[in-house]
């Protein structure tokens, strides 16, 4: 871009992006003001209830000895918070592509607010980390590639599309979780404040996008729906398995617990058991998905592209229509 150009930026005029930068505003927060930093993060407190663990509502989990749950739970915290922080990192650098790249005054001001947004949490989070005092988990192959993918993308529809559409999304269930979850007040407020911030940059993406949507052809939306639809539908369908398992076990084995691997028979099937009311209450409507709100907010479930898709008939379609109607918080 040359100073000519930033002379006269264009104002898309959107009423709800526009409004995106002047919340960012009057609901900010100081990391330092508004965070009680003194409240105690005791090593021997598993900092959320059991139950938000993976696998922690079976009855299986739910017998071992407290001191074994103790710290598979507070293991499996430090291993979210940690590709949270890591998250943020990648967001910041998301948002600085952006503000670059985008061409209208309402876009860039956006991306340069989440900028600011991220960089708070990702200080929140490795501040509460260094309370924990203990090495988190490293961050797991699949997750680190699709973060470096998303830091090799440049063109910018597709960093809204993967960045604020669809990582927001899926993560805001993450935030709630564990907020919803948390024992540990610091944590707790840690929480609710980053995912205020989290909810006005999910609608961003999803308000940028619904307009793109509007304005392209048929063809233009069927592809950009080929390339996230069933990316939504797998991960709002994904639930703890085999492979969270084999990460579970270990855990109870560093604590101590004898011959965890012959718990695996029986956490496995409690949990697809767990997995599939957890389904019914996607499809139900009383769990409603962030994603499916999303996709159909955007307009992803529109008839003409399920169906030039194939998956009109399928469930999670189904029920993402059924979700509610209206523009995402903001």
């Amino acid at each position: 871009m040359k100073c000519r150009e930033l002379m006269k930026l264009e104002n898309t005029g959107h009423q709800g992006i526009n409004s995106i930068f002047s919340k960012a505003h009057s609901a900010d927060w100081d990391i330092d003001r508004d965070v009680d930093w003194s409240t105690p993060v005791e090593p021997d407190d598993s900092l959320v209830d059991h139950e938000w663990t993976a696998f922690g509502r079976t009855p299986t989990f739910q017998a071992l000895p407290a001191e074994v749950r103790h710290y598979v739970t507070r293991r499996g915290l430090g291993r979210v918070l940690n590709i949270l922080q890591v998250g943020e990192s990648v967001a910041q650098d998301v948002c600085a592509k952006l503000a670059l790249g985008l061409r209208h005054e309402d876009h860039r001001n956006a991306a340069v607010a989440q900028a600011m947004d991220e960089a708070r949490h990702h200080l929140a989070y490795v501040r509460f980390l260094e309370k924990m005092g203990e090495e988190p988990e490293d961050i797991d192959p699949f997750t680190e590639d699709m973060f470096d993918t998303l830091l090799a993308t440049e063109e910018p529809r597709r960093l809204i599309a993967f960045e604020q559409f669809y990582l927001e999304s899926m993560a805001m269930n993450i935030f709630e979780g564990i907020h919803d979850h948390a024992t540990n007040p610091l944590l707790k407020d840690i929480l609710a404040l980053i995912t205020r911030d989290e909810s006005r940059h999910m609608g961003f993406g999803v308000l940028y996008l619904a307009e793109w949507m509007k304005e392209a052809s048929l063809d233009d939306r069927i592809r950009f729906a080929k390339a996230w639809l069933p990316r939504i539908l797998f991960t709002v369908e994904d639930r703890p398995g085999p492979l969270m398992l084999r990460q579970v076990l270990r855990r109870i084995e560093e604590a101590g617990y004898p011959d965890a691997a012959r718990l695996a028979p029986d956490l496995l099937r409690e949990q697809q058991e767990r997995n599939a009311e957890e389904n019914a209450r996607v499809l139900d409507g009383s769990k409603p998905s962030h994603l499916l709100k999303s996709a159909k907010n955007v307009g992803l479930l529109a008839p003409e592209i399920t169906d030039a898709l194939g998956l009109s008939d399928h469930p999670l379609v189904q029920a993402g229509r059924r979700a509610g109607d209206g523009a995402p918080a903001s």
